[in-house]
């Protein structure tokens, strides 16, 4: 959002500097506190949105949109509104004001108009509709010039690569994958030394947070697939312990995996709980890849997870393996469903399993999905 306000900005000096001959020096005056506490205001809504906030975020925009309708802001809020919206699950109301913004805004605020592109991506995504999710990331990669580098060159190659993975378009997700890392090397060698822990942590959320909204047994496989390319940024945000973009990483991944567990849990049928499990503990496998090895200490963001992901693991071979079966799995068939394999990593040793009929539900907190506003 800053890029908006250094935008909405530089064309309400724009203005000033063409009516500056007409105004009094009280009048010009009068103007820039006008100016400041406007922008005190979208400050203010912006911080109540990243504290996932997502109601009290919404009437503060709005409720400047009803006061301001005139205010170089006013699109800024817009926006605004529609992240909350996004926020609290209402995902075509979202779209719909993203696509209202974007029309709005591109000829005087094309920052504003890519920034709506991109964060109908979100949108889309959770509405489970692949091929508008693509056309709003390929949109906004066209005027990408007006999105801060790190969302054209590294967030957004990264969200195309987890859609065309999950559609089993290897090539192409390779592809964007390769240019997402590339986005990313070439961001940090330009900051430098300026490069922040919070700013990474903060992209790497972005490049690696994907919907489970409209996840199933039907597309659970698909969904695995694109997991796959993108869930290493949210371990590599939790490897930076930053204290606000840390923890939502790690809430993120165990959000995902409860939600993989989930369909594994209530699949109606032996032969599909085998097949979702199967997928599950590829993924999980591909994750204890990027665990600390032996050495190394985790940082609590890390070792939460890890911790986590064990007792899913464990859950998941119970519920493949465990006395529940009506018919054991001969060894070929644990072959041909990927359930059987050598030196995988066992489990943690927690609770006693009658004290743990389930998988928990992670602590709530809001995910605060990064605004990039």
């Amino acid at each position: 959002m800053k890029l908006i306000l250094a935008a909405s900005l530089f064309l309400l000096s724009g203005c000033a500097s063409l009516f500056g001959d007409r105004l009094t020096e009280e009048q010009q005056i009068q103007v820039q506190v006008q100016r400041a506490s406007e922008e005190a205001e979208i400050l203010n809504a912006e911080k109540v949105l990243e504290k996932g906030r997502y109601e009290e975020a919404g009437i503060l925009f709005r409720d400047f949109q009803g006061r301001r309708s005139q205010s170089v802001f006013y699109q800024s809020a817009r926006l605004g509104e529609a992240q909350s919206l996004e926020g609290l699950g209402r995902y075509q109301e979202a779209a719909d004001l993203y696509r209202d913004i974007y029309l709005k805004t591109l000829k005087h605020q094309p920052e504003i108009a890519a920034l709506a592109l991109y964060r109908m991506s979100f949108a889309y995504e959770a509405l489970g509709d692949d091929l508008k999710t693509v056309a709003a990331l390929l949109d906004a990669k066209r005027i990408g010039e007006h999105l801060p580098v790190e969302v054209a060159q590294a967030e957004i190659p990264a969200r195309l690569a987890a859609v065309y993975g999950r559609q089993g378009r290897d090539a192409e997700a390779i592809a964007y994958l390769n240019d997402a890392e590339k986005g990313i090397t070439k961001v940090m060698a330009e900051k430098g030394p300026q490069v922040k822990a919070d700013w990474l942590a903060k992209t790497y959320v972005q490049m690696g947070s994907v919907s489970t909204n409209q996840l199933s047994a039907d597309n659970f496989s698909e969904f695995v697939q694109g997991q796959k390319w993108v869930q290493v940024y949210l371990i590599k945000a939790m490897r930076l312990n930053d204290s606000t973009w840390s923890p939502r990483a790690q809430t993120k991944l165990q959000e995902t995996y409860r939600d993989l567990y989930t369909q594994v849990e209530s699949a109606k049928t032996r032969e599909v709980q085998n097949r979702l499990g199967g997928d599950l503990f590829d993924l999980m496998d591909q994750a204890d890849l990027y665990r600390p090895i032996a050495g190394q200490k985790m940082n609590s963001y890390e070792q939460a997870f890890f911790v986590y992901l064990s007792e899913v693991r464990k859950k998941t071979e119970k519920q493949i393996y465990g006395s529940g079966e009506t018919m054991s799995l001969t060894e070929e068939s644990q072959k041909l469903n990927s359930l059987k394999r050598s030196g995988r990593v066992k489990a943690d040793s927690l609770l006693p399993e009658e004290k743990k009929p389930s998988i928990p539900l992670p602590p709530k907190v809001v995910p605060e999905e990064d605004p990039n506003l």
